[in-house]
């Protein structure tokens, strides 16, 4: 598969999901903020538990290394708020195409991550990894398992089942769009 067409027509979607959080504003505030990872940790979670269950041999052990939920739960609990139980509705993964295009989402996110701890760590004065871990990901190994997770789309998936990739991408967008909708949802409301 093509990553640059999966990018593309997937453009918009991100976007939307991206306009949705506050993260990059110059003046982030500590609630907006905590209020955003506690939205953030109900679509995490939701993912992570179906991706794994779903997911064929191959792909576990990467689903296995790329989990980030706990990342999330260190913190709000760096910020003193526990996660809600609520759970996004994520996307059904019926097939390999439709995880992999979700996990595209998913993986996505920890590019535009690494920007995004810097700049959480500046507007708040958090040290690396407190906090903000989430956001740090895979720190220096980011791009070495991005590449790896392109690399995987372009040997797994042919071209004949590009569109239903781009799908779920979409899906996992839209989910993700709708949730960061919501309320606050940390301390188990």
């Amino acid at each position: 598969m093509d990553i640059s067409r999966l990018r593309h027509e997937t453009a918009g979607d991100h976007e939307v999901v991206e306009g949705l959080m506050p993260l990059m504003q110059q003046e982030l505030e500590p609630n907006e903020y905590i209020a955003c990872l506690g939205r953030m940790y109900g679509v995490v979670a939701a993912w992570e538990e179906q991706a794994y269950r779903k997911a064929p041999g191959w792909l576990r052990e990467s689903l296995a290394e790329r989990k980030r939920l706990g990342l999330l739960d260190s913190d709000l609990a760096y910020f003193g708020h526990a996660p809600s139980k609520a759970r996004a509705t994520v996307p059904a993964i019926d097939d390999v195409p439709s995880l992999l295009g979700a996990m595209y989402v998913m993986e996505g996110s920890t590019l535009g991550g690494q920007q995004i701890a810097r700049h959480v760590e500046r507007c708040m004065g958090l040290t690396t990894g407190f906090g903000n871990a989430y956001f740090v990901g895979y720190g220096d190994q980011t791009g070495r398992r991005w590449k790896e997770f392109c690399l995987m789309l372009e040997a797994k998936v042919p071209e004949s089942d590009a569109g239903a990739v781009v799908q779920g991408a979409k899906a996992m967008f839209a989910a993700f769009g709708v949730w960061m909708r919501r309320e606050q949802v940390t301390n188990g409301s």
